[in-house]
């Protein structure tokens, strides 16, 4: 029997069989080898193929009859029960029609004693013998799959080849009503949602001229269709319940956490939709962030209220501005980061100096950006100038998959490293890198963390902390500091690179030799926010 070393996981191989008689012999006999218990379950299958199945005793099969066929949901669930009562910890479903790969089953085997609370899931690789019929078929149900769970990292949700962990699963096997084929795509809708997560091996898949199917092009095609309907449906409930059972966050991953939601849903809608209909979905993303996140309503509530009463002028925008912006911000900068940025909306002759000042630099910067506007800037212009090299400073706790999509998008351009990891070797690659013309991104406005340098200013009327670990880094490099400004004016961006500093020197009092340029960037980022009040994105308490 197939264990890991401490014994806490015992798997058995599911196989769910309706009239497959040909093959099973073969895929039994080639998943003996492997030492697991096979269960097969007869889902009312004709006298043939049980006579086939009968003859698979010296394999230690054990047969699980149902009286009349139900579907394969239904013989699924039968053996997910059978298994938990007997002791297995995990099924490993192998769909009886021979058509995968066995020789992957060890890798699955290993990943799952690995990741032993996950759904282990394969990401089939089809050849020239995959009918069409059923390649875009499952592009359908891939698109769908992603919308209902607002997971884009879903490689297949058909595919009969996978190990359930069966407890981590109970919850979602009883919310999956279906019993026929739509039920490999429900159980793993239902899985998502439940929190389980997935692992995924490329898996070869070969249909072979001939081949035995009981996939029933129309009825079966209607029945996933009709749970993709349900599905799509209990969308927003399935938000609503996650909002109101949402933990406390601290500041950080209260905003990454917000971040990393329109980052996902805009990354999949800006790949997958005509632009001119991404607008209208992201007013429906936004008014449900909006409507259920109470918390940032008010912080921008109060920001707005700050901003009436340093400039004495109420704010044109109100607090769904910031939302929706932010929401159009997102779109913008996929859009950025695939270079789908027209120069037609850009400030060119701005963009064109900005450009060639960086170019012009034998010596990389300081460029501080902040959390008003549109950064992604910096990445149109490493687009477009293959001399333009930046590191983008981040404080990544918390927030490590939405900083693994930036990277992923950014194709090697834009380099991302953790704050919390800057110790004396990555403090000599840094400067390094500024000696070798790369600039170093760091947001200005990041509130202070526990342990951070700060200075108390004035901001908006009311004393807020800045972080001064920014202007220390400038000295100790010995490089120029500037701040890097993006506001999007109607279609256009208009971009402005201003200097905070030519040369920083540090003092022994450290903190005041860094005070009239950290006030420096801060009067521009007032008067910036003042001007641009719906373009204020910190989401979190700024003045806390």
């Amino acid at each position: 029997m197939w264990q890991d070393k401490a014994g806490l996981m015992k798997t058995l191989f599911l196989i769910p069989f309706y009239n497959h008689p040909e093959k099973i012999r073969a895929l039994c006999e080639a998943l003996a080898r492997y030492d697991l218990h096979i269960l097969i379950v007869d889902d009312g299958s004709n006298e043939a193929s049980k006579k086939a199945l009968r003859n698979l005793s010296e394999f230690g099969v054990e047969i699980l009859t149902r009286a009349q066929n139900g579907g394969k949901g239904a013989a699924l669930k039968d053996g997910f029960r059978h298994a938990l009562q007997n002791g297995y910890t995990h099924a490993f479903q192998i769909d009886a029609d021979f058509q995968h790969d066995i020789s992957e089953v060890a890798e699955f085997l290993e990943l799952s004693k690995r990741y032993p609370n996950d759904l282990i899931m394969a990401d089939p690789i089809y050849g020239e013998d995959a009918p069409k019929s059923r390649f875009y078929g499952r592009k359908i149900t891939n698109f769908w799959v992603k919308i209902n769970t607002l997971n884009f990292d879903i490689k297949d949700a058909m595919c009969g080849f996978r190990i359930y962990p069966l407890k981590e699963l109970e919850s979602a096997t009883l919310q999956s009503s279906s019993n026929r084929m739509e039920f490999d795509m429900e159980i793993l809708v239902n899985a998502i949602r439940s929190g389980v997560e997935i692992k995924w091996i490329a898996l070869k898949v070969r249909y072979e001229a001939g081949g035995v199917s009981h996939f029933k092009m129309l009825k079966d095609n209607a029945l996933i269709s009709l749970m993709h309907a349900r599905y799509f449906f209990t969308l927003v409930p399935f938000l609503l319940g996650k909002a109101f059972k949402g933990q406390k966050y601290a500041w950080w991953q209260k905003g990454e956490r917000s971040n990393e939601f329109f980052l996902r849903v805009s990354l999949f809608l800006t790949r997958n939709l005509p632009i001119f209909l991404i607008k209208p979905i992201v007013i429906i993303v936004v008014c449900f962030y909006y409507l259920f996140s109470k918390v940032e309503r008010e912080n921008i509530r109060e920001f707005l209220l700050n901003v009436e009463k340093f400039s004495g002028k109420k704010p044109a925008t109100g607090v769904f501005s910031n939302f929706y912006d932010f929401g159009i911000a997102i779109c913008d900068k996929f859009r950025i980061w695939q270079n789908g940025v027209l120069e037609s909306e850009l400030e060119l002759s701005k963009f064109n100096s900005i450009k060639d000042e960086f170019e012009a630099s034998k010596r990389g910067r300081i460029v501080l950006t902040s959390h008003l506007g549109n950064v992604e800037i910096c990445k149109a212009l490493s687009l477009r100038s293959p001399n333009f090299r930046m590191i983008i400073l981040v404080y990544s706790k918390g927030s490590e998959n939405f900083y693994k999509i930036l990277e992923q998008i950014s194709k090697g351009q834009i380099k991302l490293i953790s704050v919390e990891k800057l110790d004396a070797t990555a403090m000599m690659q840094l400067k390094e890198a500024v000696e070798d013309g790369v600039n170093i991104g760091i947001m200005g406005d990041r509130t202070p963390l526990n342990g951070d340098k700060f200075i108390m200013l004035s901001f908006l009327g009311k004393e807020a902390k800045f972080n001064y670990g920014p202007y220390l880094l400038a000295g100790i490099l010995g490089v120029k500091v500037s701040a890097l400004w993006c506001i999007k004016k109607g279609d256009k961006f208009d971009i402005e690179l201003s200097d905070i500093a030519d040369e920083i020197k540090l003092s022994r009092d450290r903190k005041a030799s860094v005070l009239p340029y950290v006030q420096s960037y801060v009067r521009q980022l007032e008067e910036k926010a003042c001007k641009n009040p719906s373009q204020w994105f910190n989401f979190f308490d700024f003045w806390r």
